[in-house]
């Protein structure tokens, strides 16, 4: 009988709720099944909310809900369960509960004392991007993209009633101080006040000329602040309905407004990457900088009003001294989309490309950050070690940059038809580059020289990734004319054009020993095929569609495949049989590495994060 090849994957013993103690290591905390590390804390998603006694601060992420010391701005706890982005987290006025809400369509209570999920709330029909506590802890509102308000009880988790009326997305839900009135935001340009004991609608806010993203009460209850795409900030009487006042003087969209806590100032944070601070009274502008690389996701006053919490698309957050506009510390860690990850060859390092413009390289042993690469003005779209691991190569929209891995300098950058590039690939014994590009075009580099020796045309769409086979003599590249093409890498003639997909193919990987062309494609197949022949050798059918990364093992045994699905699938590539399916992360795997000993995956997802996978191997009968 042939051998079948089983896998043994290294369960860690808590389970998927239970929350890791050390908050040295966070790279450890309630980490999915058979993994080992997550690089990257992920992206910041949503809001950030204090705890009522402002020890703890909850920070909505792409993995979940990280809780932080607030005075020391250690990490504490990751609280996971989410199947996709959390959007909005808010505390229980005593402090006991902690509400979520995400795009997974639910919202979720926690025990903070225990970091337990207590209750997961269901019946919206769409994204759920905002929760908030009533005064008085009783009633929890929820805003979803589905049009709608729920009211919920939160002893119990029963639906109270849902309130409609808003033709947009609702966006933004705040209670008044006397928890008897509810507002609401919505990207239909209105903001509503609800009557909470009746689900009654009041009155419809108009005025505004975009999308409205937040809404606040004033402390006393009697005014209204909004935020919205058509580049203000507005007070609003809450009796009357009436404009009072609007603050145009951001330079794109306002996402965000807060009251202090005595009332007197209103601040405002914008996709201009500035928070203003307004007299609440006379609107007059007291104050401005810039806070941030990018938008400001939300703004937060302590109780004291001194300080300013700001939360950013940069993946920060920040705490401002407000008498000065002084900066006091910074939240770090968070990371963005990873495009590409890749081993060393001697598997000690692991490089990602972000979202962020960068590319870190982390130690694939302890998980710790080594480097931060930065120079690139467009999102890093591939990474990748030459034959001995002394160069890198990184790939973003406009440029092919070279760096020592070792000490994190820049080495060159390629100049000449540099555009849309998407994926580079190093030859087997390091001489020439290749790159894909979105303009049809593969180029062929000398790596030394950074000369351009050719351009491969015969694509009739953008090049997702190009590969070299291991004997370096054949090249192969996948479209989105749905073909993969095999060229010879010493002519740079093509030689197959494999056809069988259906869709755009977005990855190709050579087997270790050249026999195999594996190929990924968004028509939910990955397809073997016989490089040397073009023939197709078996099909392998994904749950759902869009594949959009694929590896193999080192010993060729295997086959991993990744992508919309958000799992990591492992095949036995003598039988095409899936083995295991690796699930964990909270959005599209985008790139999968084995190190090069074949005992580690890693996977870099849209989450913000790389997951570690710890494999064993049995072979036997």
């Amino acid at each position: 009988m042939p051998k079948t090849l089983f896998l043994i994957l290294a369960i860690l013993t808590f389970s998927q709720h239970t929350i890791a103690q050390d908050t040295q290591d966070w790279h450890k905390q309630d980490l999915p099944d058979g993994a080992k590390a997550r690089l990257g804390k992920g992206g910041i998603t949503g809001n950030i909310t204090y705890s009522p006694d402002e020890t703890r601060l909850a920070i909505a992420c792409s993995t979940g809900i990280w809780i932080y010391d607030a005075h020391t701005d250690e990490p504490l706890h990751l609280l996971t369960g989410h199947t996709d982005w959390v959007q909005s987290v808010a505390y229980s006025p005593d402090g006991f509960l902690l509400a979520s809400a995400s795009y997974d369509h639910t919202v979720r209570l926690w025990d903070t004392r225990s970091n337990i999920e207590l209750l997961m709330l269901t019946g919206h029909t769409n994204r759920v991007v905002n929760v908030v506590f009533s005064p008085d802890g009783k009633t929890l509102a929820s805003a979803s993209e589905d049009k709608t308000i729920r009211l919920w009880d939160t002893r119990t988790g029963t639906h109270v009633r849902t309130l409609t009326g808003h033709r947009g997305d609702v966006t933004s839900v705040a209670f008044s101080p006397d928890g008897t009135q509810l507002a609401s935001a919505s990207d239909d340009h209105t903001l509503r006040l609800w009557d909470v004991q009746t689900g009654t609608s009041l009155k419809t806010f108009t005025g505004h000329t975009g999308y409205v993203f937040d809404v606040a009460f004033s402390p006393d209850g009697q005014k209204l602040a909004s935020a919205s795409s058509d580049r203000t900030a507005r007070l609003w009487d809450v009796q009357t309905g009436t404009l009072l006042h609007t603050l145009g003087e951001h330079h794109s969209f306002v996402t965000s407004v807060a009251f202090s806590p005595d009332g007197k100032t209103l601040a405002s944070g914008s996709r201009d990457r500035n928070i203003r601070m307004w007299d609440a009274h006379t609107v007059e502008d007291l104050q401005r900088w810039q806070a941030h690389n990018s938008e400001v996701y939300d703004i937060l006053f302590t109780s004291d009003g001194k300080t300013l919490r700001s939360a950013s698309r940069d993946g920060t957050v920040r705490l401002w001294l407000l008498k000065r506009g002084l900066h006091l510390r910074t939240i770090k860690g968070h990371t963005k989309v990873v495009h590409s990850v890749k081993f060393s060859p001697d598997g000690k390092t692991l490089a990602s490309g972000s979202t962020d413009n960068t590319v870190r390289i982390w130690d694939a042993e302890t998980s710790e950050l080594i480097w931060t690469l930065t120079g690139h003005i467009n999102l890093v779209q591939s990474v990748a070690f030459n034959n001995d691991g002394s160069m890198l190569a990184s790939a973003a929209d406009t440029a092919i940059r070279m760096w020592n891995p070792q000490t994190g300098k820049p080495l060159r950058e390629f100049q000449g038809p540099v555009f849309g590039v998407t994926s580079v690939a190093f030859s087997p014994d390091g001489k020439i580059l290749v790159s894909a590009s979105r303009t049809r075009a593969i180029h062929v580099w000398d790596a030394q020289t950074r000369l351009l020796m050719n351009m491969l045309h015969d694509h009739t769409d953008g090049v997702n990734s190009v590969v070299f086979s291991p004997d370096g003599l054949l090249l192969a590249s996948a479209s989105r004319d749905s073909t993969v093409r095999v060229w010879n890498a010493r002519t740079h003639k093509s030689v197959f054009t494999l056809r069988d997909h259906t869709d755009a193919v977005h990855a190709v990987a050579f087997s270790p020993d050249g026999s195999l062309l594996a190929s990924a494609g968004e028509d939910g197949t990955v397809r073997l095929w016989n490089p040397k022949t073009g023939e197709s050798v078996r099909t392998l059918k994904t749950k759902g569609s869009g594949n959009l990364c694929v590896t193999f093992s080192p010993d060729g045994k295997m086959l991993a495949s990744g992508g919309r699905g958000r799992t990591v699938s492992l095949w036995d590539v003598h039988t095409g049989a899936l083995i295991i399916g690796l699930a964990g992360h909270t959005y599209h795997v985008n790139s999968i590495a084995f190190s090069s000993d074949g005992k580690t995956i890693a996977s870099g997802s849209g989450d913000g994060t790389v997951l570690l996978w710890e494999l064993k191997f049995d072979t036997s009968d």
